[in-house]
């Protein structure tokens, strides 16, 4: 099988360091991220490695926002808690408008984690991984750490809907149906944003049939938490069908959050498909910079039996396939502010890159706030979840519960921080908004 193949070529490239248990990490870490996106060390090392990425991209992050808006600037708008209590009660105010987004993504979430669990409730990997991860480590500082990372990736939970089948299947369907009705719609000639739509229609639905399809033969081969190799090649392709559905799903969250201050219009109360499909490729890169890791790591290992035995190359996949992850998602924070400008964008990479820009200039303070409030409260919740679990004893359901009731924890959490970035890009749309109203006027009068 290719996990076999895979560990063995990582081992012999210098991956696994000491005995046994080095490499037993290493792939412990690995699985966790490939099932549900759970960052954890590589490595049973005392100290804070983990936590240095996790600062330095908050700190670049607060370092934008002081270019943009000059350093007085920034730092009124980061220990404004006055207004970031508003933005966090406006977030509130639109994830409660935004009834069938809730709806599905926790429902669905409920039904596939618990039958996740139910597959693996009694394997004796599970039992083998929680004496591997907590060997040597305090339960508090083991806490401490978990809660931390998976602070440093706030919308693990909405990047993660494309591991969800029933919901893959269900986007499958829908756009579909809308591609094929632009296909028959005479407008897509003589519009070029319609032509456009369709293209990135078609393109939606046949890149999540495939990772769907490829999704459900690993489930039924019993790949739960590693990607299914040795296809004869074709498996490299496989990252770039997870960007494309996850970027699918991602703008779907989006368009639901955007239109929610519509009111109880026909636009709200409908599904907004041309919407989804708009906002692509942009919502594509949005995934790619906000997880990259996902798509890396993922794309790393499954061509590791295709890759020669170089030096400099054995070195990058030892350090990508070890801490590159946490690396990667640390450096990523800096980008996590495009998922707000994404909602108000054209989907195009230019628009998406313009909006985040736009909103690090008058937002960037708030952003920094909103960033540290979010990863705070993920970080607390995800704690208080791995102490509670892991102080159990030892059995072979208990990391994967842990594991499961954190991210019960952070999907509201990043929903919650998902849709205050929406509102931050709404808030740094505006004043361009109304500066254009005022050069048309400006022009209507010369003229």
């Amino acid at each position: 099988m290719f996990s076999t193949s895979m560990w063995a070529q990582v081992t012999t490239s210098g991956i696994a360091t000491g005995s046994g248990g080095g490499g037993s990490q290493i792939q412990l870490a690995l699985r966790r991220w490939y099932a549900s996106l759970t960052l954890s060390a590589p490595d049973s090392v005392s100290g804070l490695a983990w936590l240095w990425p996790v600062l330095l991209g908050l700190g670049c992050v607060f370092t934008l926002a002081v270019i943009r808006q000059g350093p007085m600037r920034a730092l009124r708008q980061t220990f404004n808690l006055a207004g970031h209590v508003r933005l966090l009660s406006s977030a509130m105010a639109r994830l409660r408008r935004s009834g069938r987004l809730i709806g599905v993504v926790v429902g669905l979430t409920v039904v596939c984690w618990t039958f996740s669990q139910a597959l693996v409730y009694n394997q004796p990997q599970g039992r083998e991984d929680l004496l591997v991860l907590t060997k040597g480590r305090p339960i508090v500082s083991l806490a401490i750490e978990q809660g931390v990372v998976a602070g440093a990736t706030p919308l693990r939970d909405i990047i993660a809907l494309g591991n969800m089948i029933p919901l893959l299947i269900a986007a499958v369907v829908l756009i579909f149906q809308f591609s094929s009705d632009r296909w028959g719609s005479v407008t897509r000639v003589i519009s070029p944003r319609a032509s456009r739509d369709a293209a990135w229609g078609t393109v939606c639905w046949v890149g999540i049939a495939l990772y769907a399809i490829y999704r459900t033969i690993g489930l039924l081969y019993g790949s739960f938490d590693i990607p299914l190799g040795n296809c004869l090649g074709v498996e490299v392709a496989v990252p770039l069908l997870q960007l494309i559905t996850d970027g699918t799903l991602v703008a779907w969250v989006a368009v639901e959050l955007r239109n929610a201050t519509l009111g109880d219009t026909v636009e709200n109360e409908s599904l907004d498909l041309p919407g989804v499909v708009g906002l692509m490729p942009g919502a594509a890169l949005v995934c790619l910079l906000i997880t990259p890791s996902r798509y890396v790591a993922t794309a790393v290992a499954l061509a590791l039996p295709y890759l020669p035995n170089w030096t400099w190359l054995n070195s990058y996949v030892r350090w990508q396939l070890g801490w590159g992850v946490i690396d990667l998602q640390g450096a990523a924070i800096v980008f996590i502010g495009m998922a707000g400008a994404l909602a108000w964008s054209r989907g195009t990479f230019g628009s998406v890159v313009k909006g985040y820009w736009r909103l690090l200039r008058d937002e960037g303070g708030n952003l920094v706030g909103l960033l540290i409030a979010g990863g705070l409260l993920a970080a607390s919740l995800t704690s208080v979840a791995y102490f509670l679990m892991l102080s159990m004893p030892t059995q072979s359901w208990v990391l994967a519960a842990a594991d499961s009731y954190a991210h019960y924890a952070t999907l509201p959490v990043g929903l919650m921080m998902l849709a205050g970035l929406v509102d931050l890009g709404e808030r740094s749309l505006l004043p361009a908004r109304l500066a254009s109203v005022e050069v048309e006027e400006v022009l209507s009068v010369v003229d």
